[in-house]
């Protein structure tokens, strides 16, 4: 057995070696979930198009209502409340996918934190669409869909996220 000169810049174990010895055979790198960025891609896209149109645009998407004897101010803060929402977290679950703090768990809560959002809404706000912009909003309704089918996949496949560091786009 050849003897290696130990420096300090050099491990102590390759990380081949560390595999072996753990009786991993597989490469890590083989074992990462490849779609995991474009499912993160789709997510930041439809949050961001969501808070932009909350937020800048409340004015319009009011417009797809009949709000009856509500008022459309209080409405129009309940959007722009919802957008402050989903912007915090949104950056929570961010943080945890790229400096890997607890994505499992919080991946998880964010599932179920979305899918509550989407049943609140039903309650609080698709009750008074109007009848004209529904096929506009049935389309935006099954977007949520894909974006929480996203996110369990995302759930489900956290053990197999890309390795660390992690970048927006890994």
């Amino acid at each position: 057995m050849p003897v290696r000169n130990l420096h300090v810049d050099q491990p102590l174990v390759t990380d081949e070696e560390l595999n072996a010895l753990m009786g991993e055979d597989v490469p890590a790198a083989s074992n990462t979930d490849t779609w995991f960025k474009y499912r993160n891609l789709f997510l930041l896209v439809v949050v961001t198009s969501q808070v932009i149109k909350l937020l800048f645009f409340s004015h319009l998407a009011i417009g797809n209502f009949e709000l009856g004897t509500l008022d459309p101010q209080a409405f129009e803060r309940y959007l722009v409340f919802r957008a402050c929402f989903i912007i915090g977290i949104s950056a929570f679950y961010l943080f945890s996918y790229l400096k890997n703090w607890y994505f499992e768990k919080v991946s998880l809560l964010y599932v179920g934190i979305a899918i509550t959002a989407l049943v609140m809404d039903y309650f609080n706000a698709y009750v008074y669409l109007s009848e004209n912009p529904l096929q506009w909003m049935t389309g935006l309704i099954a977007l949520r869909f894909m974006a929480v089918y996203c996110l369990w996949m995302n759930a489900l496949r956290a053990p197999r996220a890309p390795a660390m560091p992690r970048y927006l786009w890994s």
